[in-house]
């Protein structure tokens, strides 16, 4: 949610994802937000966390692929290769 995503429609993707989980009645999901990643150009991003699976960061994410995450990945367990930008967790040098 910094400057360059919410430019890029960061905003609504968020407000999307906030609805499919009211509108599914989804209670064990928590939603976060943070600021630039410096990779502006792929925004809007959001990363899925799953238990026991590495992360998985979706790029140009956009409302429309917002619902297929959440009902695929998030609610069914299927990873959408075809929108991955990175997979494993992000490590300090």
């Amino acid at each position: 949610m910094g400057t360059c995503g919410i430019a890029s429609g960061a905003k609504d993707v968020l407000d999307v994802l906030l609805d499919e989980i009211r509108r599914c009645d989804v209670r064990d999901v928590l939603v976060s937000t943070s600021g630039c990643a410096g990779l502006c150009s792929r925004e809007p991003m959001v990363t899925v966390e799953t238990k026991n699976a590495p992360p998985v960061k979706y790029a140009d994410v956009t409302p429309q692929k917002i619902r297929d995450i959440f009902a695929k990945h998030v609610i069914g367990g299927k990873i959408l290769t075809e929108f991955v930008f990175a997979t494993g967790h992000e490590k300090m040098g």
